[in-house]
């Protein structure tokens, strides 16, 4: 309406003039320009008229945000001043992020400048609203914390598993930072076994589950057992299918014990004992395999319903005494390890799983050896000839001293009869005195031989260490005797009968070797320097008594001989006599 009321006349009665001819056009008088409009008219069409509400309305139009304390916002970086970050989140004034607040760790003023800029987007957690007093404090870490619980919140709804990065080690487990939340993994939740050392675990990312989660306390906690678990279950039921008695597996060892070895076979374990891990001799199963060895075994038996299964490795490798009696032979020396002592010899290692005995007997020529101790000791590198294989009993016997030579074979060349010789007298029997020829070499001395008059009681005479000159009689480097006599070097011949109708000499009659126990309360002792059989089988058994404590009797025929041939009896009735008349004087 009103722009018609702003329409002229001559606007209205132009409306009509074209109905007119032209030629009445041309005639008619012409029509004056339309006027030019005003500035007022001007500024109404440019700027309408408002009324009072209009301009009420204007002036609320830019709304204010409401901030309260625990709103999450998201705000522009308007500049950066020494207190922080001064934030636009919409409200009357300003916020302001303090540089404490903007990460676990506090940073400058130089670091904010380079990290932010005006303009950027923020969320922020407001902390304080005093909006009358001019004062709003935000707070970024809050808000990554807040965005970081809403994301564990949907992780534990889901029940689901995430990756985290373990910062550091305290006591009793192990520390994530998980969106800016600390997380606590206990030493517990870390593995399905008991894990001690926990520092390789920092600084390294580890797959987690949630089974904590309580805001209001500030808790979290997390395990990595929860995930392994399951895991263990799922490979459990694959492989039961697979176990049966003689099945193969691979596996990897997880716990060693005194009794054997753990091996994990996927999901389940089983025990390989001590006796089944290798043909060789060791004293703990951590010197055959250690923990995280990738080994193969076979299935003994199992037990399903007590999930118990016994497991082997040697039954998986070649018995060496299978091929023993191909690859060594009698007489052959061979190179081992000394494994063990015991108070009958000692066991040498020849190979993994092969092992022979040294008697005592067989360690040393001329040496007393009462126990392998003097001569050996645990770990030594030992050089011995085999002298008897026995594959179906399991056993080898080797000598030490047969890789030296024997002292008595060079002892008749050295000592020739008559030569005169120093020592100490080691033993003493009724029927004569032992004295050392040379280190580890007796002889005997018999009874008929002490002395230049007739000696009832070599005890009388002699004591044990004495030094003693004597003559070589003869020697018998067979059966390791020696005769000699003391008689003969004071100046003395021959005893009555004792040099021509026996021999001339006493180890002919078993007075050369002394025996490991003696007649009339003579000092006893292993025997050193008597005859030793070859070929003779010891017995392996640990529980078998020290050779030097079985007593072997002195044969009385033998001294029977001594007697007669030093009177120089030598009929068989006067034989009988002289044995009855020396029974009743005795």
């Amino acid at each position: 309406m009103e722009d018609q009321a702003t329409h002229t006349p001559a606007e209205q009665s132009g409306a009509t003039q074209p109905e007119q001819t032209g030629t009445e056009t041309q005639a008619s008088t012409p029509t004056p320009q339309a006027a030019a409009p005003t500035r007022q008219e001007q500024d109404e069409r440019d700027y309408p008229a408002m009324t009072m509400e209009d301009v009420l309305a204007s002036e609320s139009a830019p709304t204010l945000r409401e901030v309260s304390r625990g709103d999450v916002l998201t705000g522009t970086v308007v500049f950066i001043s020494n207190d922080g970050l001064a934030v636009d989140v919409g409200a009357k004034i300003e916020g302001v992020i303090p540089f404490n607040q903007l990460g676990d760790e506090p940073i400058t003023y130089e670091q904010a400048q380079a990290t932010y800029k005006p303009g950027d987007q923020i969320e922020a957690y407001v902390v304080r609203s005093d909006i009358a007093n001019g004062q709003i404090v935000l707070s970024k870490k809050r808000a990554d914390q807040d965005k970081g619980w809403r994301v564990l919140a949907d992780m534990q709804e889901r029940d689901e598993s995430f990756q985290v990065d373990i910062i550091e080690k305290v006591r009793g487990g192990l520390v994530a930072q998980i969106d800016g939340i600390r997380a606590f993994l206990p030493a517990s939740q870390v593995d399905t076994r008991r894990v001690n050392d926990l520092d390789p675990y920092v600084g390294h990312p580890l797959e987690v589950k949630l089974i904590e989660l309580n805001r209001k306390r500030n808790r979290v906690i997390i395990s990595h057992r929860a995930i392994m678990e399951a895991q263990k279950a799922q490979a459990r039921e694959t492989t039961m299918v697979q176990l049966e008695p003689g099945a193969i597996f691979e596996g990897e060892v997880v716990e060693i014990t005194d009794f054997g070895v753990f091996v994990n076979l996927g999901g389940i374990d089983g025990l390989v004992h001590r006796s089944e891990l290798t043909f060789g001799r060791f004293n703990h199963p951590r010197e055959v395999v250690k923990v995280g060895d990738k080994v193969k075994v076979q299935v003994i038996d199992v037990d399903p319903t007590r999930e118990r299964i016994n497991l082997s490795m040697k039954a998986l490798t070649t018995d060496p005494w299978e091929s023993a009696i191909d690859k060594y032979s009698v007489g052959q020396r061979i190179k081992g390890k000394v494994t063990n002592l015991t108070n009958f010899g000692a066991f040498v290692e020849i190979e993994p799983g092969l092992e022979g005995l040294v008697h005592v007997s067989e360690m040393s020529w001329t040496k007393r050896v009462r126990h392998p101790n003097e001569v050996l000791k645990e770990g030594d590198e030992v050089e011995a000839l085999i002298l008897r294989i026995d594959p179906k009993d399991r056993r080898i016997s080797l000598g030490l001293r047969q890789t030296t030579d024997d002292p008595w074979g060079s002892l008749p060349d050295r000592y020739p009869p008559g030569t005169p010789v120093k020592g100490k007298v080691t033993g003493l029997t009724d029927f004569g005195v032992f004295m050392e020829i040379e280190e580890g070499i007796e002889g005997l001395i018999h009874i008929s031989e002490l002395d230049l008059n007739r000696v009832n009681n070599p005890a009388d005479l002699f004591k044990k260490g004495d030094d003693i000159e004597a003559v070589i009689l003869n020697i018998d480097p067979v059966e390791q005797r020696a005769s000699l006599s003391r008689r003969r070097a004071l100046g003395g011949g021959p005893a009555v009968g004792g040099g021509q109708g026996r021999g001339g000499d006493y180890v002919s009659q078993g007075g050369g070797a002394r025996s490991d126990s003696r007649m009339g309360g003579g000092q006893s002792g292993p025997r050193r320097g008597g005859r030793r059989g070859g070929g003779v089988d010891y017995d392996y058994s640990y529980a078998a008594k020290d050779a030097s404590a079985g007593k072997i009797s002195t044969k009385l025929g033998d001294v029977y001989a001594d007697l007669f041939a030093q009177f120089g009896l030598g009929g068989s009735d006067e034989k009988k006599d002289d044995t009855k008349g020396e029974n009743k004087s005795e």
